[in-house]
């Protein structure tokens, strides 16, 4: 049941992305075109092709990854990990050292 839950989380994640960015275009070309019936049109237009492009884009990475294992691997910081692991060498070679 967990599992489910944090793989749907990861496809709504993926799936935002695209969502926002059909978002932020949709209504930089609504201010663009005076805020009229047109503007509106391809405000919602924008928003539609961001939420089907994210879905469809999230099913292809489900499909071939699996949406929780694309997510954490984009969401890793290797800086992070390698300060951990040089930490984690250092005080194993410090322990030594101290025999």
């Amino acid at each position: 049941m967990f599992a489910k839950f944090i793989e749907s989380y990861s496809f709504f994640k993926i799936v935002l992305s695209p969502l926002i960015a059909g978002t932020v275009l949709g209504f930089a070309l609504y201010q663009y075109l005076d805020q009229g019936q047109t503007g509106v049109v391809v405000f919602g237009i924008c928003i539609i092709l961001g939420l089907i492009g994210g879905i469809l884009w999230a099913i292809q990475i489900s499909g071939k990854y699996g949406a929780h294992h694309f997510i954490s691997r984009t969401e890793a910081s290797e800086d992070i990990s390698e300060a951990v692991r040089a930490d984690s060498e250092k005080s194993e070679t410090e322990d030594t050292d101290k025999q």
